[in-house]
């Protein structure tokens, strides 16, 4: 399937539904899917890990040294699903990002997920704003995903990152 019909089909029946709360059983299947592509996923307690202050969690990929998604329990109550899903699908749209090579919907799409933050969620409207450029982008996406349901995440891992 093109990547592109599949992101504005996406964008189309995300839109369209409103956010859903997801189960730990969806966050531990995103986990096991994101672990396929090759990423290491930890469930970081170490409060000494620099990277984890002030965030739920974090993706850094550095080509052939470093591809882990951290969700950072100080931040993250991993007893709580909607806490869950919400890092761990955030993060988990970076992996898709890093395998499609940038953003994962074209440009033109990026405003109706900014108007769907603000409506929904504006808090994390007001968070893009400490975020600049192509960063900012690739934020937006990523909180946008947070508001969808686990079938839309998955889908954006899975056509990013396993098909051509």
């Amino acid at each position: 399937m093109n990547k592109f019909f599949t992101a504005a089909a996406l964008l189309a029946i995300g839109s369209a539904l409103p956010s859903q709360a997801a189960s730990f059983q969806d966050s531990l299947n995103l986990i096991e899917l994101v672990e396929q592509t090759g990423t290491q996923v930890s469930i970081n307690t170490n409060s000494f890990d620099p990277s984890c202050k002030g965030n739920a969690g974090y993706y850094q990929f550095v080509k052939d040294k470093v591809d882990v998604l951290v969700v950072c329990e100080d931040q993250t109550n991993t007893k709580n699903s909607d806490e869950m899903w919400e890092t761990v699908s955030h993060e988990a749209v970076h992996v898709a990002q890093t395998c499609n090579g940038g953003a994962y919907f074209k440009a033109n799409y990026h405003p109706r997920m900014l108007r769907e933050l603000r409506s929904l969620a504006p808090h994390y409207a007001e968070q893009l704003m400490g975020y600049r450029g192509d960063h900012q982008l690739m934020e937006l996406e990523a909180f946008w995903a947070e508001l969808q349901t686990p079938e839309t995440v998955v889908k954006m891992v899975t056509s990013a990152c396993f098909e051509d």
